[in-house]
């Protein structure tokens, strides 16, 4: 896979303890869209979330967090052969392709279930996917880099094998992108995860103590300057997902170097959208409740000292698309934060700020 076409899809792979997790669909200035692997469908982490005043339900965890052995099983199983074509896989151009259809929205959901039971109980499927034609009616074609499926649905025995796929490839992907000496930071990932907890409480009341966290530093960014990313979502939320149950996830990026938070975003996927009619769009452009907003949490809830000199609605075109509100604050010393709302009930989203040499 290419410098460019790794960092165009914002693939972040790693071991959190003995759990392979792909991250996806975070947060705007991490990810503002689905963050997808060379291989599958995203694929995210998971107990649920007490957001105060959330009608959300809330699921208590009280047994010990689940264990993964995904790692050690790919450790121990792969042969230098298969490896090999997973490396040719991986520089083949182009992203791979799918022979006919798509999977279906089920499949999708049986899917997520699967994955939490690939990585967290144990579930194997019994054959490897076949990667030539001619073996089974699921395969991926190495040769032409395409994934066939069937017009019937899906087995488990085949979402398996493409799960058991995507995990190969992320964790030879893992081994391979660990190349760089780390760039210095003067906070450590506890601290970044005290400093990133504490945001969360403060912008949106959330208990986070059940929820699982993964903290990883990011040095791949054009600047050069390493942030710290903490997620919290709760233990097997693929299930969750696959399910259909709501849950909140939480997302946090700071500076290594100054400690200071960048961006604080609350996730909620089964929030349906509402997209801003002109006519919504012009209502809010005359509605001063959206800035008042905005001013009492940097404020009352950031706790930010500085002067706001100016206060504005901004990338209105597309927040309408999104059925998001976003509104930027200027302050005294030519720092900002932009706090983005959800249309129409004004819930926030996130909170993100800019230093001074950064900020419009």
């Amino acid at each position: 896979m290419s410098k460019n076409k790794l960092s165009a899809t914002l693939a972040v792979i790693l071991f959190s303890g003995a759990v392979l997790t792909v991250s996806a669909t975070l947060v705007p200035s991490f990810v503002n869209s689905a963050v997808v692997t060379k291989n599958s469908p995203e694929i995210q982490g998971s107990a649920q979330l007490a957001l105060t005043g959330s009608t959300v339900p809330v699921l208590k965890v009280e047994a010990p967090a689940p264990v993964s052995t995904v790692k050690e099983d790919l450790l121990t199983q792969m042969t230098d052969a298969q490896i090999q074509q997973i490396y040719d896989f991986i520089d083949k151009p182009g992203d791979p392709h799918n022979s006919g259809r798509e999977m279906t929205e089920s499949e999708v959901n049986r899917r997520l279930v699967l994955d939490d039971q690939y990585v967290y109980d144990g579930l194997r499927p019994k054959q490897k996917l076949p990667l030539k034609p001619g073996q089974a009616e699921v395969y991926l074609d190495l040769e032409t880099n395409t994934y066939t499926y069937p017009e019937r649905s899906l087995t488990d025995e085949e979402l398996l094998q493409l799960i058991d796929w995507s995990y190969r490839v992320n964790y030879i992907l893992s081994k391979r992108n660990v190349t760089a000496p780390p760039l210095p930071q003067e906070f450590s990932k506890a601290e970044a995860q005290v400093l990133a907890a504490e945001s969360v409480r403060k912008l949106f009341d959330a208990d986070i103590s059940k929820l699982q966290t993964t903290v990883i530093l990011d040095e791949l960014r054009p600047d050069k300057h390493p942030t710290w990313s903490v997620h919290w979502s709760p233990y097997k939320s693929q299930t969750l997902r696959g399910q259909g149950k709501e849950f909140w996830q939480y997302h946090v990026i700071i500076d290594a170097k100054t400690g200071v938070v960048l961006d604080t975003t609350a996730i909620n996927v089964a929030l349906k959208r509402t997209p801003i009619d002109k006519a919504a769009a012009s209502a809010i452009q005359k509605d001063a409740s959206w800035i008042q907003k905005a001013t009492q949490i940097v404020t009352d809830k950031q706790g930010e000292t500085r002067n706001i000199v100016k206060a504005y609605l901004t990338d209105t075109e597309v927040n309408n698309k999104r059925g998001m509100v976003a509104v930027k604050l200027l302050l005294e010393d030519g720092s900002s934060y932009t706090a983005e709302f959800r249309y129409p009930n004004q819930a926030l989203r996130c909170l993100i700020y800019e230093a001074a040499d950064k900020a419009d």
